[in-house]
């Protein structure tokens, strides 16, 4: 029997999976063998993911910004697909849409618009996409127009069209004719009736001369469950029981399971939307990647989120009289681990490197390959 770090109930060993600590959609995948553990079970895993992971990557600011890395590592002449971003709930009202479904717009990376017809989930009515498990397991359709932009590398729209939607269950119908191409070979499917109804409406409302208006809808405590997880794992996976049996990592566990109504947990920390310090803010990060620093900060070991030198979040992590004998002199001076998930890089350097590194003092060689190919497309989308 081992104990969860998460849920806290013992459990046979088999139910134990693998769990990263810094989440995929970060680029977690790239981060340190020692920031992954199997000290999760199964039931956490699959849970968290969906109702504190899944809250937090879609959140309409972070979408967009985890998104925007994507664009800026874009190579013209080896084109990938891009993400489709999200814009929020249309104005639009397409015929025969039922009262429990929305239309949502995604626009492509070339200015291609797609109507996406959902269902609606209040429970989570911040999510970019809705719920991810009706998504995988409810058929909806979505309706794809394409640009003038989209014949200057139409490759590019090929491509993200055929990526869009990936493990949903939609059915994908364009609303704009395409040339010699087979649009069924990136999962287009021919238009029933319903469709041709709808591709009419959607080509009608949809023209150069129209303004369509979106609704963004945010949650402001999207954040709050998903940092103290971020801080319980990478908490456990540096200090291990020291860290899991103290009255902080507790206290991380009330917010991790907190409730509107619960006591509110005693954590020191800062949300990304209530974030004063722009200075911390630009030190602290690299355009176009997730920086996480572990750093000494008064009585606390500190936790800081930073999206692109954009975004940034901190938490308290530890107590650091809890853990000073755990403590290198490392995590007094700070520790990062920089992720470019788009290309499949991981740095680990100290804070005094990287803040050298961005005030131009001594570069640090890794960094500086990442960035050289990111000013690669400096204005590439928007010259086309």
């Amino acid at each position: 029997m081992k104990t969860c770090i998460y849920c806290k109930q013992a459990k046979d060993e088999d139910e134990f999976t693998l769990e990263h600590v810094i989440s995929q959609f970060l680029g977690g995948t790239q981060a340190p063998d020692h920031l992954k553990t199997r000290d999760v079970c199964g039931t956490c895993n699959s849970n968290l993911g969906l109702f504190v992971d899944a809250s937090f990557e879609k959140d309409f600011l972070v979408y967009s910004m985890l998104s925007k890395a994507a664009y800026s590592f874009f190579n013209p002449d080896r084109p990938t697909a891009l993400p489709l971003r999200c814009m929020g709930t249309s104005d639009l009202d397409p015929p025969e849409m039922k009262e429990d479904e929305v239309c949502e717009l995604w626009i492509g990376p070339l200015g291609e618009q797609v109507y996406w017809i959902r269902p609606s989930d209040e429970r989570m009515y911040w999510y970019s996409g809705g719920n991810p498990i009706t998504a995988r397991k409810v058929r909806t359709r979505a309706y794809f127009l394409w640009s003038e932009r989209s014949q200057k590398n139409p490759m590019i729209t090929w491509l993200s069209f055929g990526d869009a939607f990936k493990g949903r269950k939609v059915r994908k119908v364009s609303c704009t004719e395409v040339e010699g191409a087979d649009l069924s070979e990136i999962g287009f499917s021919e238009a029933d009736n319903l469709d041709l109804t709808r591709i009419a409406y959607f080509n009608g409302m949809c023209s150069q001369a129209q303004t369509r208006t979106a609704q963004v809808s945010m949650y402001l405590r999207y954040d709050v469950r998903y940092m103290a997880k971020l801080a319980i794992g990478i908490g456990h996976t540096l200090f291990g029981e020291t860290f899991d049996n103290s009255r902080h990592a507790r206290e991380l566990h009330k917010a991790l399971w907190y409730r509107e109504g619960h006591p509110e947990p005693d954590i020191p920390g800062q949300s990304a939307l209530r974030h004063e310090n722009d200075s911390l803010t630009s030190a602290c990060g690299i355009n176009n990647a997730v920086t996480l620093t572990v750093i000494a900060s008064g009585k606390y070991l500190a936790l800081n989120l930073n999206l692109s030198r954009k975004m940034n979040w901190n938490i308290a992590l530890a107590e650091i009289e809890d853990i000073k004998e755990l403590m290198g002199e490392d995590m007094r001076e700070g520790i990062c681990v920089i992720l470019f998930k788009t290309i499949g890089k991981g740095v680990s350097v100290s804070l005094p490197e990287l803040i050298a590194h961005n005030q131009n003092l001594v570069k640090h060689q890794d960094l500086v390959e990442a960035e050289g190919l990111a000013n690669k497309t400096v204005g590439y989308f928007e010259n086309l």
